[in-house]
């Protein structure tokens, strides 16, 4: 079993012994910066325990690698691609942005795993900027000394340690002062408190300039300050919220309540300027009864906290207002079940898939990446590998593993694994995924042709016309391809070849001269079968062609001289019975 997050990839087929460590490397470089900027040399941190420095090479894998290019020889890291680095899109609002990859390392017969990491540094290239010239507001005369009166958020499109690091007045001012502050949420807010009671005979309107600054001050706004029942208060509620909850469910009942008389005791909610657009799409608040719902699923793994800015507002003449916050808190449940990706890793052209039937044990298949976007233990994942003996798993960096071969692989015996990769979190209940993965055996040649028979006997009768044929010879070899293509040729060919010929691609054979068993009553000749490969094994049979003999001669006397083909022997004249007179051969 494995846990948290995992990338399964194929290996880079080297023909290398077991992978020796895992490395993990970290760089930075700056947002903007232009294509082909250096940002390091791996070389330098691929050493793992060696203590003499050893040549490397290295294969660049998928995952955020088209930014980067990596030099095979010293393994030069430089940025990739037309457009240099930007932090938002890469990251979007994240604080800290890190991008990430795999490549493999190898030198003479070992190889490693390497996680690269680059953090992109965000640099100061944005003024902040308010979204209007001007902003209108009412405060009544009446107001009481420290009240809040929410302005808008100038932006800033800088993020990490260049967000919007202070508002104030251009001037400094006895009655207003200008207040930044950060939400639950993460969100910045910026406030326009009342130092001192207003008198709108004293002064009836104010013009205040605004300077917003991230480290470099820049004018953005005039906000001015018009004229204005005398009760207002404000409140903090706080509230848990399953991120499952069915839309319409009522998360808060909101009561605000003026002492006030008449019109000055009619009162309304509504979200303030500070309540974010994205809050205000989530949640609905009825103006009169103060009801807050769910007006759309929220997810724990988008975000976990909103801050809302309720304001109650009395509808009296010169009406006043108070403002309340209400913090809703997500609470994650296991909603997401975990994720599994498989990145193959296979050298240019070969199948994506494969490993070398001739792969020494241990040798690298794949790198698994799992994830979960839940957190605590719904987060938590654990990942088995099953189907088959002749694969296992491996750890390689933090939340990743690697599939390596437990066993020799043979093609011709079995020519493609299915494995199965279960990951399970650890919520209750647990969720499940489960991904099934092929892995071919791509063939070695490692098998010699093999005859159909080790010695094959042929009858050949004499008086032959030359060209006759006499037989045919097979040979199989199990590879693949051009491992797997034979040809025929003569051992000895130079002493045979007056005899008998073979052709180099059927194996039939024929023979050359007319044999006659008078001057030769057998031979012997040795086959060889070659594959294409480089260079090819080699299989040997023997042929053996034993002369039948043919009615070819007409019997004669050989005792006996004859004169014109007769013969006269001497028979006495007394010779008795069963004299002997001539022996014929």
């Amino acid at each position: 079993l494995c846990w948290p997050r995992l990338e399964f990839l194929q290996v880079l087929w080297l023909q290398l012994v077991p992978w020796s460590c895992t490395k993990t490397i970290n760089f930075h470089t700056n947002e903007e910066e232009a294509y082909g900027s250096d940002i390091g040399v791996l070389s330098d941190g691929v050493l793992c325990n060696y203590q003499i420095k050893i040549p490397h090479q290295f294969h660049l894998m998928k995952s955020n690698s088209s930014l980067f290019a990596v030099s095979e020889g010293d393994g030069e890291l430089t940025l990739a691609g037309d457009a240099g680095l930007d932090h938002a899109p890469q990251c979007g609002q994240a604080t800290q942005c890190v991008l990430a990859f795999d490549l493999i390392s190898f030198s003479q017969e070992q190889f490693q795993l390497v996680h690269v990491e680059v953090e992109v540094r965000n640099i100061n290239d944005h003024a902040p900027r308010l979204p209007l010239t001007q902003i209108p507001m009412e405060v009544c005369e009446g107001a009481a000394v420290g009240m809040r009166i929410p302005l808008e958020v100038p932006v800033d499109e800088d993020l990490g340690a260049n967000p919007l690091q202070s508002v104030r007045l251009a001037e400094p001012h006895n009655l207003f002062r200008v207040e930044l502050q950060t939400l639950a949420d993460g969100a910045q807010c910026v406030d326009l408190v009342l130092l001192q009671e207003l008198d709108r005979e004293g002064q009836a309107a104010y013009s205040l300039e605004l300077v917003a600054q991230d480290g470099r001050p820049q004018p953005l706004l005039s906000v001015r300050v018009l004229d204005a029942n005398d009760h207002s208060r404000g409140a903090l509620a706080e509230v848990e919220l399953a991120e499952d909850t069915p839309m319409g469910s009522l998360l808060l009942d909101l009561d605000a309540a003026d002492p006030d008389e008449g019109p000055n005791d009619d009162v309304v909610l509504a979200f303030g300027a500070h309540t974010r657009p994205k809050a205000r799409r989530l949640f609905r608040l009825e103006l009169r009864s103060g009801h807050l719902t769910l007006a759309k699923p929220v997810d724990y793994e988008r975000q976990d906290t909103y801050e809302l800015d309720v304001r109650a507002q009395d509808r009296g003449p010169g009406p006043r207002a108070s403002t309340c916050k209400v913090i809703v808190h997500i609470r994650d449940v296991n909603d997401n079940a975990p994720d599994i990706t498989i990145t193959p890793l296979a050298a240019p052209g070969a199948p994506a898939a494969s490993v070398p039937e001739g792969a020494a044990r241990e040798s690298l298949v794949a790198l698994v990446s799992t994830s979960d976007r839940d957190s605590g233990a719904n987060g938590q994942v654990r990942c088995a590998l099953y189907r088959h003996e002749h694969f296992r798993r491996q750890p390689a960096y933090a939340g990743s593993y690697l599939v390596v071969t437990a066993a020799s692989l043979d093609r011709e015996r079995i020519a493609e694994y299915n494995l199965t990769l279960v990951v399970e979190d650890r919520g209750a209940p647990p969720l499940r995924t489960v991904r099934p993965y092929t892995v071919r055996v791509s063939d070695e040649n490692d098998n010699a042709p093999l005859f159909t028979r080790p010695v094959y006997e042929v009858l050949v009768r004499e008086n032959n016309p030359p060209g006759a044929y006499l037989a045919t010879v097979a040979a199989r070899d199990p590879d693949l391809g051009r491992n797997g293509q034979v040809t025929y040729q003569l051992l000895e060919a130079e002493v045979v070849a007056p005899y008998v010929s073979v052709d180099p691609t059927t194996g039939e054979q024929r023979a050359c001269w007319c044999f006659d068993r008078g001057e030769l009553a057998e031979l012997s000749l040795g086959l060889e079968a070659l594959d294409g490969g480089s260079p090819p094994p080699r299989g040997r049979a023997v042929v053996w062609l034993p002369v039948e003999d043919q009615n070819d001669h007409v019997p004669g006397l050989v005792t006996l001289p004859l004169l014109n083909g007769l013969a006269q022997p001497p028979l006495p004249q007394d010779a008795p019975l069963g004299y002997l007179v001539i022996r014929l051969q």
